[in-house]
């Protein structure tokens, strides 16, 4: 890295550690800041996410970097720090657990030579996660922390720690549905809940997008508290879109917003929308695709119903096959990255989390609701369960 460079960066730091008074970062001096050691990928972000084989071991890697070159050796290691990651989950609204013992390598040294920047890449092996951790629905990290051992050149506050999110292939059952299955959560009909603000989210797989008004999700209620998330426009094929591929939002006072970004069948896709009690906003698989301002005001959840009938009073998904699984309901505005970086599990213990149903069963036709909370969903239809599923799979195959 250019010392220029290595210097602005510095700056920005300084500046969000209230240290403008002590660093003057338009003319700003190398030898004011001292030279220091930091983890390279920290410049760019606090995370990165590493998908865990489901068997044997997988690898990432990290850089070590000084500021300015030493005319003796330093050494370092990398230790966990679990306050690490309790200010990651604060800062993210994230519920990560700290990877057990044994399911992680860490390098034993740590040397950059005098008269060099940086280190090899160092490598990080991730062990498989046992069955046991994956039932758990708990998510999982690695944060780590670069300690001086012997040397001169002590980490950099900020850049010298790094958390790796340990995403694990899961293997899964899920439910098929020929037609609207009408999945009902009867506590909210029983005792509604409201929230200023919320994100409704699932991961889903249709067959077509054959007609028009079909429900995904819906919460009755009057005007201020309506929600209705359907597959409806375009009417016909136009040059953009299939017709009936846009998952639109049917919201408070009946306003309503098409995304910018269509659904594709037989493939398993994202749906998700976050209101902060001003505004709906869509995303497509992670996708932001729109954004509609609305009047102020909370919303009263009392009668969540997945996969539905719509407007009419017979049901337009008629024999569509629809496979479904991580579906959840927050009481708090969820950000885009953490929306694209938990699409196929989030720590049921996650901040906000009002209501998570997995869909994992492998059986019957009553899906809990993994929070403990007690938002129990059941429906009259019966489910073929497909074995065998794997989250990480584009899409699967209909029985």
């Amino acid at each position: 890295m250019k010392r220029m460079n290595y210097i602005k960066i510095l700056c920005f730091f300084a500046v969000i550690a209230g240290l403008g008074s002590i660093v003057s970062c338009g003319d700003a001096k190398y030898d004011t800041l001292d030279t220091h050691a930091y983890i390279e990928e920290a410049l760019s972000g606090t995370s990165q996410k590493v998908t865990v084989q489901a068997t044997g071991e997988s690898f990432t890697t990290l850089n070590v970097h000084l500021s300015n070159i030493s005319s003796t050796d330093n050494h370092y290691k990398l230790v966990t720090d679990q306050s690490v990651l309790d200010a990651y989950n604060h800062i993210n609204g994230t519920g990560y657990i700290m990877l057990p013992e044994g399911y992680y390598t860490l390098p034993e040294t740590i040397t950059v030579k005098a008269g060099q920047y940086a280190t090899d890449a160092l490598s990080i092996a991730l062990k498989a996660f046992s069955q046991e951790m994956m039932k758990s629905g708990e998510s999982y990290a690695l944060p780590v922390k670069l300690v001086l051992q012997d040397g001169s050149i002590s980490p950099m506050e900020n850049t010298g720690t790094f958390v790796i999110l340990a995403e694990s292939i899961i293997e899964f059952s899920a439910p098929m549905f020929v037609g609207a299955p009408s999945l009902k959560a009867n506590k909210f009909t029983e005792s509604p809940e409201t929230y200023s603000q919320y994100t409704i989210e699932v991961r889903f797989q249709v067959a077509n997008t054959a007609d028009r008004d079909r429900a995904v999700f819906k919460n009755g209620g009057d005007d201020a508290s309506f929600i209705l998330l359907r597959f409806e426009d375009p009417q016909s094929d136009n040059e953009n879109y299939k017709a009936h591929s846009l998952v639109q939002i049917v919201g408070r006072n009946r306003l309503y917003l098409n995304p910018s970004n269509s659904f594709k069948p037989n493939e398993w896709q994202h749906l998700a929308l976050v209101c902060d009690g001003s505004s709906y906003r869509l995303y497509i698989n992670g996708v932001d695709s729109g954004v509609l301002s609305i009047p102020t005001g909370a919303t009263t959840f009392s009668d969540v119903n997945w996969f539905s009938l719509g407007d009419d009073s017979y049901s337009r998904w008629g024999n569509c096959k629809i496979l479904m699984s991580e579906a959840r309901i927050w009481s708090v505005v969820r950000t885009a990255s953490q929306i694209q970086n938990n699409m196929t599990q989030v720590s049921p213990k996650s901040v906000g989390l009002e209501a998570y149903w997995r869909f994992n069963e492998g059986q019957g036709n009553v899906f809990e609701d993994a929070t403990g909370k007690g938002h129990t969903l059941t429906t009259s239809a019966t489910p073929t369960w497909i074995d065998g599923i794997l989250s990480t799979d584009k899409a699967t195959e209909w029985k």
